[in-house]
């Protein structure tokens, strides 16, 4: 499925809804012993997205768990990353990968592909 990025900004603004995108800070510990960090926070950041279902292998059904979040950038403070969870909906979802839709050279929206 593509969009220009007018509409994938029309389509949050439009039918959008609050959200939050939740960063782990890896301030904390490393133990190698396990290869686990310990004393790490979160930091949540509100913003107003657009999931739609996505899915590439087929064009009649939609898999459970293959979805795409529109995260707006303009006036976005953070940019998410794989890993990030987003949090709504009565949902948790994790972020697989980030695509950047720019335009004249400026970041306008991210795509994220994400699974429950």
């Amino acid at each position: 499925m593509s969009f220009r990025s007018y509409d994938l900004l029309k389509l949050v603004r439009d039918n959008g809804e609050a959200l939050t995108l939740r960063k782990l800070t890896t301030s904390g510990t490393y133990n190698p012993a396990n290869g686990s960090v310990s004393g790490s926070e979160t930091t949540d950041y509100s913003f107003t997205g657009y999931f739609y279902n996505y899915d590439t292998t087929t064009k009649d059904q939609v898999m459970k768990g293959t979805r795409k979040c529109v995260i707006p950038a303009l006036g976005f403070t953070v940019e998410p990353d794989e890993e990030d969870l987003i949090v709504g909906n009565g949902d948790t979802v994790t972020i697989v990968s980030v695509t950047t839709i720019f335009s004249n050279g400026a970041a306008v929206c991210y795509l994220c592909h994400v699974e429950e």
